[in-house]
């Protein structure tokens, strides 16, 4: 597959941003599913400003961009991502608080703070605790787990457009919706998040962290390179329990099978190929519509060829 950045472009962007910049960096280095072929370029700005300077020279140049989290809830193809990756994480971190609301930044890990708001005594995000994600990408898809969702305490947002441009949306303008965004659209980024909690005791905010993340080991192969759950729920009954109900625990595409623990889940078993999960999920959907009539839709963004 050819590059769509040339050397010329490469040296362009090494005079304007002074970070890191990585060509040909293979993607399975930086999701979870250990899954992807090679991105063009990959940067990690170290802060908004840096950010600011990638996207800028990004868009002058004509070329399309690609913001990476922690990689979760991810598929990148075998082929890789052509254009700019833009890896939101260290230096885009941060963690503050003021009164009863955390503002953190976009590449904070969600376990990360959900632990350090449990430990501070606010309530509220008990249930991320067990999320591998970012806040960016939570942000982006409205992530959640046991009836909550970021969009829930979610009150403001700031953003950077493509073009560099920074605004700011508070939570009701951000259109969360069922695994869905605002930011879902692709056109703007968010860096920063400023989310409403409350005071609780710390026990007792502990103890539902606990319970939340035992039920998780008990439940879901977290031992395994994953992307999270597959397919979304349908209403009023879950996509592993139609996929289990069809006898597809188990199955295999070369190093890609659904899940002995959780229907809803494929592992990579030992050097899956992206093509090995696509063809998976294929089967699935075929199986359990022919079966049940029912479609399930994917929740894994695949991106890249």
């Amino acid at each position: 597959m050819t590059s769509m950045v040339t050397a010329e472009q490469a040296r362009r962007l090494g005079a304007v941003y002074s970070g890191r910049i990585s060509l040909n960096e293979p993607m399975k280095r930086y999701t979870s599913f250990q899954i992807g072929g090679p991105a063009d370029v990959l940067v990690e700005p170290r802060d908004v400003k840096d950010l600011q300077t990638v996207l800028e020279w990004a868009w002058s140049e004509g070329l399309p961009v690609f913001v990476l989290g922690n990689g979760t809830n991810l598929l990148v193809a075998d082929e890789g991502i052509r254009g700019v990756v833009v890896r939101i994480g260290q230096g885009l971190d941060d963690i503050s608080f003021e009164g009863e609301c955390v503002r953190a930044g976009a590449g904070v890990a969600l376990p990360t703070l959900a632990r350090e708001c449990a430990e501070r005594g606010f309530a509220g995000l008990e249930w991320a605790v067990g999320i591998p994600g970012s806040l960016g990408g939570a942000l982006t898809m409205n992530a959640g787990a046991y009836s909550h969702t970021v969009g829930d305490v979610t009150r403001e947002v700031r953003m950077i457009g493509l073009d560099g441009a920074l605004s700011s949306k508070t939570g009701e303008e951000m259109q969360f919706a069922q695994r869905s965004s605002r930011l879902s659209h692709g056109d703007v980024i968010a860096y920063q998040a400023l989310l409403a909690l409350r005071h609780a005791d710390p026990d007792e905010i502990r103890a539902r962290t606990a319970g939340y993340m035992k039920d998780r080991r008990i439940k879901q192969p977290l031992h395994m390179p994953s992307a999270g759950c597959v397919f979304q729920n349908p209403s009023g009954r879950g996509a592993g329990r139609y996929i289990d109900a069809a006898g597809l625990k188990g199955l295999r595409v070369g190093g890609a099978e659904v899940s002995p623990v959780h229907a809803n889940f494929i592992v990579n078993t030992g050097g899956a190929s992206a093509r090995d999960v696509l063809i998976l999920m294929g089967v699935i959907r075929r199986t359990v519509y022919e079966k049940f009539g029912v479609d399930l839709v994917p929740e894994v963004r695949v991106v890249g060829g």
